[in-house]
């Protein structure tokens, strides 16, 4: 891995931690389809899941107190029967293909949050069919949030709650997806390396996230956030079309 790559990758962590730190969400909506760029679909789905296992770890001691187990849990149990579906996904699908399909699941679901779309519904059935399909789309794009988001949305979950069930629940499967891709091959000793000298910068955007928090305005910084995400999408779907010429 050379400097101009280990740079981008530094850059692009940083920011998406900042982008977490004060929206509660955006990570991997953020730095998926830059990174599918950088490093191609395949290793950026693995990077994103030990980044989120960092970023997620780092939030966890002061949030666990609010947590909703049994949602977190119920949706854990959904989304681990949906990874093996999402690696196998993974490991077919032709790379730049996977790699439109990231850019546009980035902006589709950008656009559904910038509209305040809820997915209502609750319970057991809710909750398992919801984690079974951020399962699908963690170990196949690695953006396993935006399912949960807009369910959390329907279920007008209080705003503590909120950050603190979806972040022990991606905690959860973050760590369970690393596994899952382990054991499937996918991970390549220089997507480790990249993890680690990245380490820092997602702790420092966290850091600059929460500071940033108390000073900006909400619906600005969504405003912004959702302009960053759409971006995001675009400058992907043009990568991939560019490689396929």
């Amino acid at each position: 891995m050379d400097w101009p790559v280990a740079s981008a990758i530094i850059f692009l962590a940083l920011v998406a931690a900042c982008i977490q730190a004060l929206s509660g969400f955006g990570f991997s909506l953020f730095i998926v389809p830059f990174l599918a760029m950088v490093i191609g679909p395949k290793d950026t789905v693995v990077l994103a899941n030990l980044l989120s296992v960092a970023i997620n770890a780092a939030q966890a001691g002061h949030l666990r107190h609010a947590v909703e187990a049994r949602t977190a849990t119920v949706l854990s149990v959904g989304s681990f029967l949906g990874m093996p579906l999402g690696l196998a996904v993974l490991l077919l699908v032709n790379s730049t293909v996977l790699q439109i399909a990231i850019a546009v699941s980035v902006i589709v679901f950008t656009l559904l949050l910038m509209r305040g779309l809820q997915i209502h519904g609750g319970g057991l059935r809710g909750d398992l069919a919801t984690g079974l399909v951020s399962g699908i789309l963690n170990t196949s794009t690695s953006m396993s949030g935006p399912p949960v988001v807009l369910y959390f949305q329907g279920k007008q979950m209080p705003p503590l709650e909120f950050r603190a069930t979806t972040n022990a629940f991606f905690l959860v499967t973050a760590i369970g997806a690393v596994a899952m891709l382990a054991l499937g091959g996918a991970v390549k000793p220089y997507v480790l390396v990249a993890a680690a000298i990245s380490m820092p910068s997602v702790f420092a955007g966290r850091l600059a996230g929460n500071a940033l928090f108390t000073r900006t305005h909400p619906i600005l910084f969504r405003r912004l956030v959702f302009g960053i995400l759409l971006v995001s999408g675009l400058s992907a779907i043009a990568g991939a079309a560019l490689k396929a010429v």
